[in-house]
């Protein structure tokens, strides 16, 4: 297992098109199992089942008219929104690892969150869903119950022959934001979403920063895989430069 951490990519489409870049080396078995943290760029990120729902233009130009613009993603799961309080990782193996049970890899990647949590000395988070939450899932991460809590982590998955990936957005700050263009896109495409359910770090009381979170989990793969760090090679960034993710741009309104 490696781990890399290329830094911010300023154009979302372009860090879509590494994560891709990286699941396709790993299934074609030139890249072995490898742990991305990065931090993220702003912008909200649907599923094609999104894609195909009643109000589906009017989600995207929402959340263009809030500054986020719209990417489709490889992973299932709901519409997420990320900024710069917020970061993304995947733990991704080739397609042997599909033996093992999707709540198999859910579990890994909550488990490897935690660890980074604890480091930070958060101690409340736990695994659960929360009511009405945005990209529901009883793998997120969450603080304060069902109920009422709020969502600190989503994490999704993508399956497919030749490699797994299991991963998610960890939300350290900025919630209020990501309330505003989420509550709108989910309100135009007719879905639940309870503003109260979208937390963070801070709104629990953490002073961390990004990077502080970044490192606690990359400190966390170091220790449960003995993943050594390396540098993002130039042909993986000159890739997902090359084919970036343009987002989606909606039919005039009528």
């Amino acid at each position: 297992m490696e781990l890399l951490m290329p830094g911010r990519f300023e154009n979302p489409g372009t860090a879509y098109a590494y994560q891709r870049s990286l699941f396709e080396e790993v299934a074609a078995g030139v890249r072995g199992p490898t742990i991305s943290i990065t931090p993220s760029s702003r912008h909200v990120g649907v599923t094609r089942r999104d894609t195909l729902r009643l109000g589906f233009d009017a989600a995207v130009r929402a959340a263009r008219e809030e500054g986020y613009p719209v990417l489709v993603r490889d992973a299932g799961g709901g519409a997420i929104a990320a900024g710069p309080g917020t970061f993304g990782f995947s733990i991704i193996r080739p397609g042997g690892d599909a033996r093992r049970s999707v709540r198999e890899r859910y579990d890994e990647a909550a488990a490897l969150v935690l660890g980074a949590f604890s480091r930070l000395g958060v101690e409340e988070a736990e695994v659960g869903e929360v009511r009405d939450e945005f990209c529901p899932g009883d793998h997120s991460i969450r603080a304060g119950g069902y109920e009422k809590g709020a969502k600190l982590v989503g994490i999704a998955q993508r399956i497919t022959k030749g490699a797994t990936s299991v991963g998610g957005i960890v939300l350290v700050w900025g919630e209020e934001d990501l309330v505003r263009v989420l509550s709108r896109v989910y309100t135009t495409m007719d879905l639940p979403m309870r503003p109260g359910s979208v937390g963070s770090l801070r709104r629990i009381g953490s002073n961390a920063e990004v990077e502080d979170v970044m490192t606690a989990l990359a400190e966390e793969a170091k220790t449960r895989y003995g993943a050594p760090q390396v540098p993002l090679d130039e042909y993986t960034l000159q890739k997902a430069r090359k084919e970036r993710v343009e987002a989606l741009i909606p039919p005039p309104a009528w």
